[in-house]
């Protein structure tokens, strides 16, 4: 259940809580860029505390990093996203890399609980 409810809180902030002007400028500024992956981040470690996860400031530093660099690549589009569909392949790849981020996370946290 855990999974589904952080797979939720992912779905909000990187669909809705994005918006149109986050989600065009991402790949152009920076500050959008941060912005956009600090409140996907947010609402992951803030759903993960309320479910009962101990979350630390690499948990934190890991989430936001991996979200930005995923994002970047995809926004602009550099490296294998030059030759694919934004709203294919590309969004796939995207979606799979955020819960792949979802699950290894889950499975840290199993870990510090243990």
């Amino acid at each position: 259940m855990d999974f589904l409810i952080l797979l939720f809180a992912h779905l909000l902030a990187d669909y809705p809580l994005q918006g149109e002007f986050l989600a065009k400028m991402k790949g152009k500024n920076l500050i959008v860029l941060s912005s956009h992956a600090g409140i996907w981040t947010g609402m992951i470690l803030i759903t993960a505390h309320f479910i009962g996860y101990s979350v630390d400031v690499w948990d934190v530093l890991i989430l936001f990093t991996v979200h930005a660099v995923a994002d970047y690549m995809k926004a602009k589009p550099i490296w294998f996203y030059k030759k694919l569909d934004p709203l294919g392949w590309g969004l796939g790849i995207d979606q799979s890399i955020h819960i792949g981020q979802i699950l290894v996370f889950m499975y840290f946290m199993s870990e510090k609980i243990s």
